[in-house]
């Protein structure tokens, strides 16, 4: 008979919830409340389970009621739905606990992607935590107590457990914390997806088990699993989130990512397998295939000469430079090495195309698509030219006068951008690449090179260098000592 009592009212307590308009769930709401306040256990519990099986969880979660709390907590043991009802009646703290104590639970098997959402849930609790002194709650309970356990005129409920007082600074740690353990999880995030993708790694159960069910150490991803497995992209993000400046590093895993891109392949240039031979011997891709003319693997290697590999490689460069450039680790995004590997392979690709092939500046586009700042890839640029001059009788005339036609090819990228943010028409020629939103900035970077870095002075040491060059292309240097007259007397009439 009680059980038929109860069945009725909550039969009506779920029509009323379930029908539109204002007046029946103002009428829902007061026969929740009316409910909540029993002080019959039983009935209380059976309450709570009816409005979570018939999909009324925030109504439930709505009752300020101690009797709901130690239900969740002992009855339920659902940690979502715990947290739900702490952060609905404002108390972050705990909520922000319970989940940082679930996404560290060492003793349970809990899927990766759960303790990032744990560990984001509970970086969001602490936060609220913070800002609920600086505006007032709008929260709307259905009972200021209930489950027998309310005292004074306002019901106010004794709690399960007590919301804990805690400092400010306290609260910053720990969301700090909690950030720094979120970078590393997605890390182990990207890590895992990789070796699920893969098909031939060969990892043991015990480390894939470690990876997708519990949160592993920075210390380990790098050694245990990125290293070994040759994911470069995740040893430069390791790096980056540790702040770890391992230059000699860095450098090596910039080399090897180029050369994932690139090899194996096969050629028909000598010039092509120098290159490629020099470059994977700073990589950790040493045994990589340089085919040379229609050897054995000639029919299955990809060919250099094709290019496909270009696009890959700017994307790939590109995506993972977002990633790093510009958040405090910059030297994990070395620009020196990166500009001079990539015009080191655009130029040697070029040599193996026609004679009416048009080259484009896509190595210098690929960097600025990073966000790298103009005035950043101009040193890059220039130190390229400091190497050339220093190694004087060391650097073919060809080689440096392809550097030198690199510059100009760069310079006019940044005139061009900074022109486009004033609405004039970019300088004629074919390198319209600059359509990236990036004409503000490029404008007052160059401005401040003219005024303060000496940019005219130094293209006029770019063009005595030029004139410098004894055996080069008569034709090539006349059209690059061209452009660099182009550039000058646009800027001076521009921007001077």
């Amino acid at each position: 008979a009680l059980r038929t009592c109860h069945s009725i009212i909550f039969h009506y307590i779920s029509k009323l919830l379930g029908e539109a308009g204002p007046s029946n769930q103002r009428l829902a709401e007061e026969l929740v409340a009316t409910c909540a306040a029993s002080s019959d256990a039983k009935f209380l519990h059976s309450l709570y389970e009816h409005l979570l099986a018939t999909n009324h969880a925030e109504t439930a979660l709505r009752i300020d009621s101690s009797s709901l709390e130690k239900w969740l907590l002992e009855e339920k043991k659902d940690v979502g739905l715990l947290w739900k009802y702490y952060s609905f009646h404002g108390r972050n703290v705990l909520a922000g606990d319970i989940m940082w104590k679930k996404a560290l639970e060492a003793e349970e098997k809990v899927p990766l992607d759960h303790r990032i959402e744990c560990l984001t849930r509970a970086a969001n609790s602490f936060s609220s935590a913070l800002q609920a002194n600086h505006s007032g709650s709008n929260t709307r309970r259905l009972v200021e107590g209930g489950g027998g356990s309310s005292s004074g005129q306002g019901g106010i409920t004794s709690q399960a457990l007590q919301e804990q007082q805690v400092s400010v600074e306290t609260l910053q740690t720990r969301i700090s914390q909690i950030q720094e353990q979120l970078d590393v999880a997605t890390i182990q995030k990207r890590v895992l997806t990789t070796i699920t993708q893969s098909q031939d790694t060969n990892l043991e159960s015990a480390k894939m088990d470690s990876l997708a069910f519990t949160l592993v150490n920075v210390s380990d991803i790098y050694n245990e699993y990125a290293c070994p497995l040759n994911l470069f992209d995740v040893c430069l993000l390791v790096l980056e989130t540790c702040r770890h400046k391992d230059a000699n590093g860095i450098l090596t895993l910039w080399k090897s990512i180029i050369c994932e891109e690139v090899l194996p392949c096969q050629t028909s240039s000598e010039s092509v397998v120098e290159f490629l031979t020099e470059l994977k011997q700073g990589s950790m891709l040493g045994e990589e295939m340089i085919v040379y003319g229609e050897g054995d693997a000639g029919d299955t290697l990809p060919k250099f000469e094709n290019g496909e590999w270009i696009p890959r490689l700017r994307n790939r460069v590109a995506a993972l430079g977002k990633e790093l450039f510009g958040k405090g680790a910059d030297y994990t995004f070395p620009l020196d090495l990166i500009v001079r590997e990539l015009e080191g392979l655009r130029q040697i690709y070029n040599n193996t195309r026609d004679e009416g092939h048009v080259s484009q500046p896509w190595p210098a586009q690929t960097v600025l698509d990073v966000g790298a700042p103009f005035y950043l890839l101009l040193e890059s640029y220039d130190s390229l030219q400091m190497i050339e001059n220093a190694a004087i009788g060391g650097v073919d005339v060809a080689t440096r006068l392809q550097w030198l036609s690199s510059m100009t090819e760069f310079l006019e990228l940044w005139v061009a951008a900074a022109l486009s943010s004033y609405g004039i028409s970019p300088m004629i020629g074919s390198n319209n690449l600059y359509g990236n939103g990036q004409g503000n900035s490029a404008s007052s970077q160059l401005t401040r090179a003219i005024s303060t870095g000496g940019l005219l002075q130094r293209i006029d040491v770019y063009k005595s260098s030029l004139e410098c060059l004894v055996g080069g292309n008569a034709v090539t240097v006349a059209l690059v000592e061209e452009r660099f007259g182009r550039i000058e007397e646009t800027i001076r009439k521009e921007f001077c």
